[in-house]
């Protein structure tokens, strides 16, 4: 199981929003050129939880056998109440990555 979004998908994301993720944490006002990839393992399954809780979302986080799709192995789904969108997602992480996006 994955435990954090990778170099490119910390990129899916400008640079302050990245930061924001950080901003009550000593080394977030420290920018790096190369942020994406010295950063990227910051940004955990906690810490998106984190996150989407100081935004005030609930979240409901289940995991299920998907049918042919998802070459039946379990996914994650990921539902923001408020929000229609679903994420399904083979790694959590990823589900959860979506739903952080999403809010910023």
């Amino acid at each position: 199981m994955k435990q954090h979004i990778t170099p490119s998908q910390a990129k899916e994301i400008t640079e302050e929003q990245f930061y924001s993720l950080f901003k009550n944490q000593h080394w977030g006002s420290v920018r790096r050129k190369d942020y994406a990839n010295y950063h990227h393992k910051k940004v955990t399954i906690g810490k998106c939880i984190e996150v989407l809780e100081e935004h005030d979302r609930c979240i409901n986080i289940t995991n299920a056998v998907f049918g042919v799709e998802y070459d039946n192995k379990f996914t994650w789904e990921v539902r923001l109440r408020h929000l229609d969108k679903l994420n399904y997602e083979a790694e959590l992480i990823d589900a959860l990555w979506q739903a952080v996006k999403s809010i910023l």
